[in-house]
């Protein structure tokens, strides 16, 4: 299976150097902590560490014809870290997880998650930042994200968004944020994935019209460049929103808004372009009992995709939790997805595709700091226009120790 240090001296010179560029970020908020504004305040920091062990089985990894069945085992070592002062708060993760799967594809993969989320608040404004370091395979969160089924590869993700928080009036705030990823794909040419990154900003203006109602206003500007194929993508547009408390335990959400796209494919004679326009929306509601919480969601979202395309997703998702005991907790979520591509100049037909789950899960926290999860997942990948239908099943009983919190205070 390889080691993480393995792993991370056969990273690029340049992810090398962004990863120690976001661990110098880390460790400069840690000591903002103490010197920010030379005010001794009280401040405490803590770190929760854990080891889960997981055993897998899926009938077909990879969703597609053939035979795709594995299983395997994963270890995944984390630490969770959380800071905190008057003004200033950070709270971030580091996670590995090893993996190795046998059977139609003897594989051991290493994953790496350093996702890390700051704010400092003086007076009237909060500054913010989240972002990180992911590596990690593209039938995991990208799949999550865009419901597309990739080929089975990893993929190192880098992501960093800024932003600013200014309180206009005691109920109007203005939100201006910057975003930026950056993906790359191990082998990915000779699997027809591309690198790409994005540069975008938004801004939010939200008020609160009772206690209960806010209204929002965003706008939107973003770039999608995949240098691999000389295609780049501009999307903006501006869109509203309202969030509403119904009760203390029912919160409803609704948004909306339109993006311009404009796609542009460079050849050896020229360029191509090509304008379309998307209406994007979200909304949701949750509920919540004494000891169940339930949650329903649908959207429209335009997602970047490393086959170098701009795809609209239209989901559809629910979860439903509830604690049986105080240490048993049963929970079940589903998905429904539905993709097609946006964009296309030139040569670059994709056909639409759907992308269906629903998981049960059982957890039981049998001792203070032990825990055992069951998990059953069953999806299907469809896409009609080449008469494809595939299905899989996929389970695992992972065990997780969850040592004493390390906290310190001053």
């Amino acid at each position: 299976m390889g080691s993480s240090n393995g792993v991370l001296n056969r990273l690029p010179v340049g992810a090398k150097l962004r990863l120690g560029v976001l661990a110098s970020f880390c460790s400069m908020i840690m000591m903002m902590s103490g010197i920010v504004r030379g005010e001794a305040v009280a401040a405490e920091w803590s770190a929760e560490p854990s080891l889960s062990v997981r055993g897998v089985y899926n009938s077909n990894l990879l969703l597609t014809n053939g035979n795709n069945e594995v299983w395997g085992n994963w270890v995944s070592p984390n630490m969770k870290f959380k800071g905190a002062t008057e003004s200033l708060q950070i709270d971030g993760t580091a996670r590995g997880e090893f993996v190795q799967y046998y059977g139609s594809t003897d594989r051991g993969l290493t994953n790496l998650y350093f996702p890390v989320r700051a704010s400092y608040r003086w007076d009237r404004f909060t500054f913010g930042f989240e972002g990180g370091f992911t590596r990690d395979n593209t039938l995991m969160s990208e799949l999550q994200q865009t419901g597309l089924v990739l080929n089975f590869t990893q993929r190192n993700l880098w992501t960093a968004t800024p932003s600013l928080t200014i309180g206009l009036t005691e109920r109007l705030r203005l939100q201006l944020d910057y975003r930026f990823s950056d993906a790359s794909y191990q082998n990915g040419l000779s699997l027809g994935l591309v690198n790409y990154q994005i540069n975008g900003g938004s801004s939010k203006l939200s008020y609160n019209l009772r206690d209960r109602t806010q209204v929002q206003i965003t706008g939107d500007l973003v770039n999608f460049v995949a240098p691999d194929i000389d295609q780049t993508w501009t999307y903006y547009g501006a869109g509203a929103g309202l969030s509403h408390n119904l009760s203390q335990s029912i919160i409803a959400t609704v948004s909306g808004g339109v993006r311009f796209i404009n796609s542009n494919q460079g050849l050896s004679s020229g360029s191509l372009s090509q304008n379309d326009v998307v209406w994007l929306y979200h909304a949701s509601i949750r509920k919540e009992f004494e000891r169940s919480a339930i949650s329903l969601d649908g959207s429209r979202e335009i997602n970047p995709s490393g086959f170098g395309r701009l795809f609209q997703t239209d989901r559809v998702s629910g979860a439903i939790s509830h604690n049986l005991t105080e240490n048993l907790t049963a929970s079940l979520t589903g998905a429904l997805n539905f993709v097609s591509v946006i964009a296309t100049v030139g040569d670059q037909s994709f056909p639409d595709s759907r992308y269906n789950s629903v998981s049960p899960n059982l957890s039981w926290r049998f001792a203070q700091w032990w825990a055992l999860d069951v998990n059953y997942t069953y999806a299907e990948r469809i896409v009609d226009n080449a008469n494809q239908w595939n299905f899989a099943n996929s389970t695992f009983v992972m065990l997780t120790y969850g040592g004493p919190k390390w906290s310190v205070s001053r």
